[in-house]
């Protein structure tokens, strides 16, 4: 299996064409990162690592967006451990957390939630309610069922997809000037959930959308005044040549070398709604992440194009991405200094082994 450590070996065996084209949108650089191991200390690396002068000299490669500015570092020790999958359901402080949180406002929705002005979605498996600490003016929720977030199965999360489309609908035709929609899942509290009752949150903005909509659709008129090609189409392009995408049913999915944080996942889609293709492909996404990487909370943010129909997006795809934000029983936070600072993501998990996984999901 390939490896991101061995990412600048991939590159030099890519045909010419395909080298240019990944050079226009990364510079990767290795690097060493060298010490000294004292020898009282040297029992517990090696238990710990296995390889003392692995440790002693270990890989570095840093991915650099050009177009962007993503920028990831990738450490060997951090790309080559195994990955243990540990099920929420074994983890009796989850367990614990999840029994203690029933019978919370989420659990009864009609009567603990207030409705938007233009009244409330419903759907089979959900509801939808107005976010009383709103951050715009139009900011609901679709509400599961279902207490357990991660107790999810396909039929059910069409279902709140499909709930939360109409919710879009609706708002708009409430307030034509709202036309910028956005949709989030913050998965448990690693992901900054407030309630931990399963829920989507919606936003819709006016006048313009949100900044990394509006910096995606800059970069994607400027990729195509310089190359005429779509940007989205040759960023997806740059990840497969390197083994790390897959075009299944109109979508384009891929495991990025300069994800946000561990195990994101892009997908990218062309056609303006939920629909059967995009919701399975979610779907399968985060049932490998929980189930074969032991994945408990994530974050899942969706751009969709304006409902306004402005020419200035015209051919904006869907683009929904998915990140782990690491175990539920750890103290300190998965984002620092270098995160918030430097534009810098720090990456523990090797993307290749993430996307070996997905895929074998399609």
């Amino acid at each position: 299996m390939l490896s991101i450590i061995e990412l600048p070996r991939t590159i030099s065996k890519l045909k010419y064409e395909e080298a240019e084209l990944f050079k226009r949108f990364f510079d990767v650089k290795r690097t060493t990162g060298r010490l000294v191991i004292p020898d009282e200390m040297k029992p517990w690396v090696k238990k710990t690592f296995g390889n003392i002068h692995r440790v002693e000299n270990k890989e570095i490669i840093k991915v650099f967006n050009k177009l962007t500015f993503e920028t990831a570092v990738f450490n060997e020790l951090r790309a080559k451990r195994p990955i243990e999958a540990k099920s929420y359901e074994s983890d009796n402080d989850v367990k614990e957390a999840l029994n203690k949180s029933v019978g919370g406002p989420f659990c009864t929705p009609l009567r603990m939630t207030p409705s938007d002005t233009f009244g409330r979605i419903k759907g089979k498996y959900c509801v939808s309610a107005s976010n009383v600490a709103k951050y715009d003016g139009l900011h609901g929720l679709i509400i599961f069922n279902k207490h357990n977030p991660l107790d999810f199965n396909e039929k059910e999360l069409r279902d709140y997809f499909k709930s939360a489309m109409n919710w879009f609908k609706k708002a708009y035709k409430n307030n034509k000037k709202a036309a910028y929609p956005f949709l989030l899942w913050n998965c448990l509290w690693r992901s900054a959930a407030s309630i931990i009752h399963g829920h989507f949150q919606l936003v819709i903005g006016e006048g313009a959308h949100y900044a990394e909509a509006e910096y995606y659709n800059k970069i994607r008129k400027e990729y195509y005044k310089k190359y005429a090609q779509d940007y989205f189409s040759d960023l997806y392009y740059a990840h497969e040549i390197i083994g790390l995408g897959m075009r299944r049913k109109g979508l384009r999915i891929f495991t990025s070398i300069v994800p946000r944080k561990d195990k994101e996942v892009t997908l990218i889609y062309d056609k303006f709604k939920f629909d059967n293709s995009f919701v399975k492909a979610v779907y399968k996404v985060t049932r490998s992440l929980v189930k074969d990487f032991g994945v408990m909370s994530f974050n899942l943010g969706i751009i969709l194009p304006p409902l306004n129909k402005d020419e200035e997006w015209k051919g904006f795809p869907i683009i929904a991405r998915i990140v782990d934000r690491g175990n539920l029983s750890n103290k300190t936070t998965d984002i620092g200094g270098m995160e918030l600072y430097a534009r810098t993501n720090i990456i523990g998990t090797d993307p290749y082994k993430v996307f070996e996984k997905i895929k074998s999901y399609f």
